[in-house]
This record gives structure tokens, C-alpha cells and sequence, in this order.
């Protein structure tokens, strides 16, 4: 089958091993399009009709197609009429038709042929406005629904261009939304951006509509995380139209993993202690792991364990847990738990084992410019420095989506282009680097950053920019209200300090440390640091916070930098933004065998885990916490820790800092 057409079972089994399907096929494939093939639309689920001999095609950019396979004039103009109907019921039902009209506006962009008569090259819409109607239509057969209120239909403005591009499914996602799969677990991966999250929702409103009876839970490590999609499921659902109310805490769950003392319902692991009667550990009873494996060995000797306590269970960031928190919810699950993790969180760890044991991976990322996403992924692995701090294998390459070919030494990596950046003019900068100069303030290179942007894009909103540190010395502490206080003196927006609110708000001014930003995006992130460390944890921060961004990334490095390694990072930056692709030294083999001494276990997060738990037992303001963690993991380091060294040494900091 091909990588870019997905048929619904009743349409592929119309044209399996017939010409229609290899020329589309053929065609998806030579022009890189997504390609729906239906008989009806997959989010209609009492959609029924009399001739039974036809299918619809849709291809982005191209007018819709109803195809007779049965050489009936009257039946398949029925059959087309029908189908037009529904596509209106839809559009009515999502609010679609305030933005593109009634059927009869739109109808005429539909073709009909025979099976001998299909020429796909001569069904190429050229008016914008129209290519995007078909978008949302296509939209709404698919269940690729989009929020129509974001949805700008003569968008002019390259941000507006962008922010009003219409989402719609790949096959792959098509599939797993909408097809049955086998197995308890199902496992996704893909990159950071790759819809990961917005794939688990759509499946969770596919459940919890369908499955009355069903108890769900949708759990993640990050608490910042679950509390934002707490609030963005009810979001979700309605502008799904999902008529079922949500009964929180009885048949829809959401939670971070561990939780609390003080609430039985405050975290997936302090739930299933609750529900089976065992005991709930805290750290000091032993790391989330041994809680994990401990809670696995008591359940499975409690009298009516064979109960599960839930359906359906959603694990998101999976690379964040250990596998046997993975293990403890697949336990208490009934019917099916869907895994979805980041194939590249960290760009130190090996990625082979977890892609082959996944069911699906996706490869492209949807946030990000691809010229972006390179040059971030460059800088996390170092690739323009020698030695390269982390190189991929070929079957990794490939898992993260790249084009990778070798010649006279030298790599050339590419991406393939995303129709949600064809807007973007061939020239458009996406990535900028600066340095500061000797006595530059910090403060005032941010803002420089932040009124070109504004400049640039007159459109441009204050929850649109985003500004992260990615250093973690208590000195961000005392920038940031200062940062605060002139960004609402001179633009006079809101700010969100998201280490101190704990929520993400898409209308406010966005600042943050590295520990906050997870699951986020941003038009434009401003991402500062003094210096490019070599330490794994920030070169793996450095690329997950630059690919933040869905238009511009820009870096702010201090003054004492490498220069010289800035300005091979600045040439290799030049050519891929003129090229279009990477081309970079292949390394040595003594280097790639080298580079595994810099794989690493995650020791910051695990240290910042310690101290959270810590520090919710202590019911520390957030203030405390962020600052408890910047000295903490200063001290230590990124190396190997002793925990007993560490419990004394966070109860001494705590002590110290709580008063002022």
C-alpha cells in the first residue's frame, strides 16, 4: 500500500488489485499528497447508501472525485448527492458553514467520473480560497476536525498563513484513530510535534462517545502537563461536538503518575492504591520505579485484583517512565492501553529498540519548519563540531524522519517539505542565532528579539512569543521579573511565568525555564543561554526547546562563547537555509564508538523528581521549588548521584531558602 493513500475497508476492498489503485497509488505517491479514498465519511457512523459501487477520492489541493465503478449514470449521482448531504450535515454540526457556506457554495468543486475516465493531473484546484475549502471538507470526512473559529479562509499575513493552515490526519493516523487494532498495548512513537498528543485525544473522544459503560484514564509524568489537558479535554470535546457529558473522576479520568498523601485521586499510581488497598509510597519509601514494581507484586496477591479499575488507560511521554509504571497501568487496564512516547526526547539515548517495538511511528513533525527541526536536532548532537556529540545509525535516521545520504565523506541530510509551511517563502529565516556582546543586557537583547517580531508580523499576538532559559543557575531567577516587568512596561501584555503558575496560557506573554515548556508550542520561542555546554541534559534541552516554535527560533547565547564554534554552527546554519539540507562530516569510527560513553539515564529529571516530591510534602510555593531544583542540580551536576548525600543536602538548601 501506498505511504500517502489510506482506503476505509469498505473502499479497499472496491479496488484491491484493480488500476484505479495503482494510479492512485502512483499519483500520492510521485506528488508526496495525502490521499483519502472513502465510501462514506468515517465520522458518520449512520451513513448508508443505496449504491454501493462507488468511492470518493480526496487529495489535498485537488478537486474531490466520485468515482462509478459500476457504469451508472443515475446511481452514482445519487450516490454523490447523498454523500454531499452528509458532508453538509457535517459542516453544520462543527460550525464549518459559517466560514465556507451552505452545499450549494461548494458542491461545484466536486468532480464526477467513470472508471476508465479519472486523470488526477487535470483535477488541480488553483484559487487558495477554494484549495482550502477542500481542506476542511476533507477535514470533516476524515474526523480531522479543526477548530473552525482559527481558521482564516483569506489569510494573507505568513503567520496568519500558518496559524490558518488546516490540519488533516495522515494515513497512519487515519488508521489508528479509526481502525480496530489487535493486542492489549499499543505503542506509538514519533518525534516531538509529531501529533502524538492530538492523535490520543481524538481516540479517547472515540472511546468515550461510543463505549458508554467505560471507565478512562489519560495519565503523563509532567504535572504542568496534566493540568493543561484537564482543562483542554472539555475544550476538545466540544468543538468535537461530543454530546456525552464528561464525568470527571467516575468514567474520565486525568492525572499526573504519581500524586499525594492527601488525595486519592491527585495521581494514576496513588488511584490504583486507593482502588486495591495497598500502600502509597512516597520517595522516601524508594524511587517511582520500585513504587511501581512493589504496587505490581501487591495487587496481584489482593483478592479481586482480576478487576481491573479502568477500560482504557492513555500514557503520554512515555520516555519520561520507566516500564514498569507502563506495566502497573497495563495491569489495572481491561481492554486496551495506547502508549505514546517521544522516539527522540533524548538525543543520547539509543532509539532502536523502542521503534521496533512500537505499532506505529510517526516520523514527521508537525510543529516545526523542517529546515528548523534539523538545524535543532545539529545543535542537541552537535553535528558541526568535532567530535560530534551523538550520532545516529541509518535505521535511526530513518525513524526520525531523515533523508540521509553519504558522499566523499560528507553527510547530506534532508527533510521532506510539510504542506503546513508551503506558505513560507524559499528565503524565510526560521532559525537566527545572536551573541551578546561584552556588556550587552540580557534583558534588552529579549526585547530587541521581540519587537522585530513584531515588526516582521503585524499580526503577531502576545501569546504568540515565548521565551525559555535554558540555563539552570539560580541567576534566571532574578532576570525574570525584571524580563516580566519591562515586557509589560513596553508592550504592555500579560506575562505568564509558567514555573510559578503551573498552567500554560495561550493568551499571556509565555516565560519559562526548560521544566515547563514540555507539550508546548509557540509561533516564536526566544530560547538564552550563556554558553553551548557540552553536557548531554542541555544539549538535549537546547533541541527541545528550539523546536518549539512553528515559525521562528531564535538563540541568544552570552557573551564568553565559543565564537569559533558559533561560527561553524552559523555556516552550517547558512548553507542548510540556502541548500535545503544539511551537509555535514561523517564522523570518525572511534568517534561513534566514543559517544557511547555520553548516553545517560535521565539524572536531572531524576533529581528534579526528588525535589518535586520533596517539596510537595513541604508544600513549597513554586518560587521555592524552581529555585530548590536550579541549586540543587548546580551542586550535583549531571553526574551520578548518592541519595543519602542528596536528602541531606535538600533538607539544608530548603531550610535555608524557605524564609527568604
Amino acid at each position: 500500500m501506498s505511504g500517502y493513500s489510506f482506503y476505509s475497508p469498505d473502499a479497499l476492498e472496491l479496488v484491491e488489485n484493480t488500476k484505479i489503485k495503482q494510479i492512485i497509488d502512483q499519483y500520492s505517491d510521485i506528488h508526496k499528497k495525502q490521499t483519502y479514498v472513502l465510501c462514506k465519511p468515517l465520522t458518520k457512523d449512520d451513513s448508508a447508501y443505496d449504491y454501493e459501487k462507488a468511492i470518493v477520492i480526496f487529495i489535498s489541493g485537488n478537486r474531490p472525485c466520485f468515482v462509478d465503478l459500476g457504469d451508472s449514470d443515475d446511481d452514482i449521482k445519487e450516490f454523490a448527492e447523498d454523500f454531499l448531504d452528509d458532508i453538509s450535515f457535517l459542516s453544520e454540526k462543527y460550525k464549518y458553514r459559517e466560514k465556507i457556506g451552505r452545499k450549494k457554495h461548494w458542491e461545484a468543486l466536486f468532480d464526477i467520473c467513470r472508471l476508465g475516465q479519472i486523470n488526477l493531473d487535470q483535477s488541480l484546484l488553483s484559487k487558495p480560497s477554494d484549495i482550502r475549502i477542500i481542506d476542511l471538507l476533507t477535514s470533516l470526512v476524515v474526523g480531522s476536525i479543526n477548530d473552525i473559529s482559527r481558521i482564516n479562509l483569506e489569510a494573507r499575513d505568513l503567520l496568519d498563513l500558518v496559524k490558518s493552515k488546516i490540519v488533516l490526519f495522515d494515513t497512519d493516523q487515519t488508521s489508528f484513530v479509526f481502525k480496530p487494532s489487535p493486542g492489549k498495548r499499543y505503542v506509538v512513537q514519533g518525534l516531538a510535534g509529531s501529533g502524538k498528543t492530538e492523535l490520543l485525544l481524538h481516540k479517547l473522544k472515540e472511546l468515550y462517545s461510543h463505549d458508554l459503560e467505560a471507565r478512562i484514564a489519560f495519565t503523563c509524568f509532567n504535572r504542568i502537563l496534566a493540568t493543561s489537558m484537564k482543562s483542554r479535554i472539555p475544550g476538545f470535546f466540544d468543538f468535537m461536538r461530543v454530546e456525552r457529558q464528561i464525568d470527571w473522576d467516575n468514567k474520565l479520568f486525568c492525572f499526573h503518575a504519581w500524586g499525594n498523601t492527601r488525595d486519592p485521586i491527585s495521581g494514576m499510581y496513588r488511584y490504583i492504591c486507593h482502588c486495591y488497598g495497598i500502600p502509597f509510597g512516597t520517595l522516601q519509601s524508594g524511587s517511582f520505579d520500585v513504587l511501581c514494581k512493589k504496587a505490581i507484586a501487591e495487587i496481584n496477591i489482593v483478592k479481586g485484583y482480576e478487576k481491573p479499575i479502568f477500560d482504557y488507560v492513555f500514557i503520554d511521554e512515555s520516555q519520561d517512565f520507566s516500564e514498569s509504571f507502563i506495566e502497573l497501568c497495563e495491569l489495572v487496564t481491561a481492554k486496551k492501553l495506547f502508549v505514546a512516547g517521544d522516539v527522540f526526547q533524548n538525543i543520547f539515548r539509543p532509539i532502536d529498540d523502542r521503534v521496533n517495538r512500537s505499532d506505529l511511528v510517526l516520523k514527521k513533525c508537525y510543529r516545526t519548519d523542517p529546515k528548523n527541526l534539523m538545524f535543532s536536532h545539529a545543535l542537541g548532537m552537535g553535528l558541526y563540531e568535532e567530535p560530534v556529540l551523538r550520532w545516529l545509525k541509518p535505521s535511526e535516521w530513518d525513524a526520525c524522519g531523515y533523508i540521509y545520504e553519504e558522499k566523499n565523506q560528507l553527510a547530506n541530510i534532508s527533510r521532506d517539505p510539510l504542506r503546513r509551511f508551503e506558505d513560507m517563502p524559499d528565503d524565510f529565516i526560521s532559525t537566527i542565532i545572536k551573541v551578546l556582546e561584552n556588556d550587552e543586557d540580557v534583558c534588552k537583547s529579549i526585547i530587541d528579539v521581540v519587537r522585530g517580531i513584531t515588526i516582521r508580523h503585524s499580526t503577531v499576538k502576545q501569546g504568540d512569543i515565548a521565551v525559555i532559559f535554558l540555563d539552570k543557575e539560580s541567576y534566571i531567577y532574578d532576570l525574570i521579573p525584571k524580563l516580566k516587568a519591562e515586557i509589560n512596561r513596553l508592550f504592555d501584555w500579560d506575562v505568564n511565568v509558567s514555573f510559578e503558575t503551573k498552567i500554560s496560557d495561550p493568551d499571556r506573554f509565555f516565560i519559562s525555564n526548560i521544566n515547563n515548556a514540555k507539550g508546548l508550542e509557540f509561533p516564536f520561542v526566544i530560547c538564552f543561554s550563556r554558553r553551548l555546554s557540552k553536557a548531554p541534559t542541555f544539549r538535549n534541552a537546547l533541541y527541545t526547546m528550539m523546536a518549539r516554535s512553528f515559525l521562528e527560533s531564535h538563540l541568544i547565547l552570552g557573551s564568553k562563547v565559543d565564537l569559533e564554534l558559533v561560527n561553524r554552527i552559523s555556516n552550517g546554519l547558512s548553507f542548510m537555509q540556502k541548500h535545503n539540507y544539511m551537509s555535514v562530516r561523517v564522523p570518525t569510527k572511534e568517534e561513534i564508538e566514543n559517544q557511547q560513553d555520553l548516553f545517560v539515564l535521565e539524572e536531572a529529571e531524576s533529581i528534579e523528581s526528588y525535589i518535586r516530591s520533596f517539596c510537595n510534602e513541604k508544600e513549597a510555593s513554586p518560587r521555592l521549588v524552581a529555585k530548590l531544583v536550579s541549586r540543587i542540580t548546580s551542586i550535583i551536576g549531571d553526574g551520578d548521584f548518592d541519595e543519602d548525600y542528596l536528602a541531606n543536602l535538600l533538607e539544608l538548601e530548603y531550610e535555608r531558602h524557605k524564609k527568604l
